[in-house]
């Protein structure tokens, strides 16, 4: 349960108090519709704020612009960003942590070795194993399976999920999140393709390196480098099933969208923005403040900042009138061909 005036003390400047009972309590964030008398709700429009007052939401924060009634058995609070605004207030509803909670901080089933250095209120869940000079950072978390091998580091107060392997020499930073069934560090793709017999494998002899504030979604791939670092800089974000190759960089507070794949040794500039869907080719870099549509293929340099969409890439205005010009190829095409017979050209 969570009360206005928890809200209220929340040091932060995207919330207001305007009015109303600040002993007011909630057990969870319903939408407008489906509010009731323990619910708090934001509403962006004047129909939502009129949808939650008619069920009876304990707490209302509202747009800043909107009309707050002068009147009302609801606590009142008034944002300049309601998105900003769930995300600070949601914080105080996450009970994420009572996932990991366990007789022992340290599972009995867990296997550490002797010689790796783990901070203080660390909890490693069951079947996890910690290899040799392993660091583990205050306050981390280690779900149950999950594999951290020799001379990995995490820092502090990161949450390692259940099922997440974090193979040797790699690091993870601060405040991070990794979510089950991710892989951090197995080998990257490197062969050397041979007429006379299989393949040959270049040892990957180098590691991962994730910044701060990192979170990775369930089922990624991260692969070491080859020799030096795969680098994903702090703030990063990355959706499920992404797959991000050896020696790649990715900048800071990039934000991508699930099943996007970046192949060997390219480079995201920092603020990088991507759609589902999307693929990097190798050996290709992108500045800074780019964003990329969805389903969009990168395979030559983006030098300058802005919007790109489609195959081959072009500026997103220009993407989208392609796309838009070749549904109707297929008319086009025939209404040439009746052109030219008509005109008796021939087609060469």
């Amino acid at each position: 349960m969570i009360s206005a005036q928890q809200i209220h003390e929340i040091p932060s400047e995207v919330l207001k108090y305007i009015h109303g009972p600040l002993g007011a309590k909630a057990l969870k964030i319903l939408p407008p519709e489906c509010a009731n008398a323990e619910a708090v709700v934001f509403v962006s429009k004047q129909a939502q704020l009129d949808s939650a007052l008619k069920h009876n939401a304990s707490i209302v924060i509202a747009h800043k612009d909107l009309q707050i009634p002068e009147k009302s058995h609801a606590c009142f609070f008034t944002t300049p960003h309601i998105q900003l605004a769930v995300a600070t207030v949601a914080a105080l509803f996450d009970k994420k942590i009572q996932r990991f909670q366990q007789e022992e901080h340290i599972h009995p089933r867990s296997f550490i070795h002797a010689s790796a250095l783990l901070g203080k209120n660390v909890i490693v869940g069951s079947g996890a194993v910690i290899g040799a000079e392993t660091h583990i950072g205050d306050g981390s978390i280690i779900g149950a399976n999950s594999v951290i091998e020799t001379h990995a580091r995490v820092g502090s107060n990161t949450i390692i999920h259940p099922l997440v392997f974090l193979g040797a020499y790699c690091e993870v930073g601060s405040f991070c999140e990794i979510h089950p069934h991710t892989t951090i560090g197995a080998d990257g793709f490197g062969f050397v393709p041979l007429k006379t017999s299989h393949p040959i494998k270049i040892p990957q002899l180098g590691r991962v390196v994730i910044g701060d504030h990192v979170e990775i979604g369930s089922n990624c791939a991260i692969d070491r480098a080859a020799m030096t670092e795969t680098h994903i800089h702090s703030g990063t974000k990355l959706d499920n099933l992404c797959h991000i190759a050896h020696n790649c960089e990715i900048g800071e507070n990039s934000l991508i969208a699930a099943g996007f794949m970046m192949a060997g040794s390219s480079k995201l500039g920092k603020n990088f923005v991507v759609g589902g869907g999307a693929v990097v080719s190798d050996h290709v870099e992108v500045s800074d403040n780019v964003m990329v549509a969805g389903l969009s293929g990168v395979t030559n340099d983006i030098t300058e900042s802005g919007q790109y969409g489609g195959y081959p890439l072009q500026p997103l205005k220009d993407s989208l009138k392609t796309i838009a010009t070749m549904i109707h190829l297929t008319k086009m095409r025939k209404q040439l061909s009746r052109i030219i017979k008509h005109l008796n050209l021939s087609e060469d």
